[in-house]
């Protein structure tokens, strides 16, 4: 992992959005989603993968999963690796989007509920993407393999 990676000295564990699945409805209309770094920064899994200040955006976090996430700092950790794993992915609405990308780092579940409630969903494996999650395993299992451990096995 690369520690010298900008959204290291942006983070603070102190804050209650760190290591945080977070989404916020964009001017377009789509709901945008990232992970929290601290109160004031977010790292965005879409397109951009940058970091942005969450003054920007409404952003929340998402509920409804706490029995399914990592721990913070390994969702933070998550976040490097994935975005070594798949740096060279091709960002698309329908095929690998920011939701995809966010939920698998924090959740292991690499799916897009966005996709999943349009008629598109069933001409792209119901939302889901069908490779992600086992690329990000593989991945890890060679990299960092206590990252495979989810918090409820804990």
């Amino acid at each position: 992992m690369n520690k010298l990676h900008p959204i290291y000295p942006t983070l603070d564990s102190t804050s209650e959005y760190y290591g945080k699945l977070l989404n916020w409805c964009g001017q377009d209309g789509f709901w945008h989603y990232g992970i929290g770094l601290s109160d004031t920064k977010i790292f965005d899994t879409g397109r951009g993968k940058t970091i942005f200040d969450r003054d920007c955006v409404d952003a929340k976090l998402v509920l409804g999963i706490e029995d399914i996430v990592f721990p913070p700092q390994a969702t933070i950790e998550r976040l490097s690796y994935a975005r070594e794993c798949f740096q060279h992915w091709d960002y698309g609405l329908l095929g690998w989007n920011c939701e995809h990308l966010a939920r698998l780092v924090a959740t292991n579940v690499p799916i897009s509920y966005e996709v999943r409630k349009t008629f598109l969903r069933y001409f792209n494996h119901d939302g889901y993407h069908p490779t992600a999650q086992h690329d990000f395993e593989q991945y890890l299992k060679i990299h960092a393999p206590h990252l495979l451990i989810r918090k409820r096995d804990i």
